[in-house]
């Protein structure tokens, strides 16, 4: 979708300051209690969308724990994510795993720009809410366009 980019909002504004302060990746995960992905990889799987030669997107992308955590069970992982500290912290994570198949981009849902294979799952946990409601249709729409046919979206 072709949105003028003189009109489209600074999404690292709506993120919240936390998100931009280097030392906030250190108890983000702490803050979130550490949810589990079990239940989020068995619908994926159910829906056929990660599998061995699978490209899933993760949108906002945290401290990358769904996007490592999906890494084995795929081909490409893209771990997307705008604060520049969750960025420099995922990506010492993804090397620290030594998880080659994960591409880490620093983007926010609006700015994205999906390059190679249409992905066969986008996923996003907690970021989305951190849009105004239009640009969440937006996001949305744009995502969309990201898949695969038959592909799958998920906001769990």
């Amino acid at each position: 979708m072709g949105v003028d980019a003189a009109w489209v909002i600074d999404e690292s504004s709506y993120a919240g300051r936390e998100h931009l302060d280097p030392d906030f990746d250190a108890g983000y995960d702490r803050k979130q209690g550490h949810p589990g992905f079990d239940k989020d990889f068995a619908a994926l799987r159910e829906h056929g969308v990660l599998t061995a030669g699978a490209t899933i997107v993760d949108l906002g992308a945290g401290t990358g724990r769904f996007a490592l955590g999906a890494a084995p069970h795929c081909a490409r992982v893209v771990a997307v994510d705008i604060s520049p500290a969750m960025v420099r912290h995922l990506r010492r994570a993804v090397a620290d795993a030594g998880a080659s198949n994960i591409e880490v981009i620093q983007a926010g849902f609006l700015s994205y720009q999906h390059a190679g294979a249409p992905a066969d799952a986008i996923y996003c946990r907690n970021a989305l809410h951190q849009l105004p409601d239009f640009w969440k249709g937006i996001a949305l729409q744009r995502a969309a366009q990201a898949l695969r046919a038959g592909g799958g979206a998920s906001t769990a």
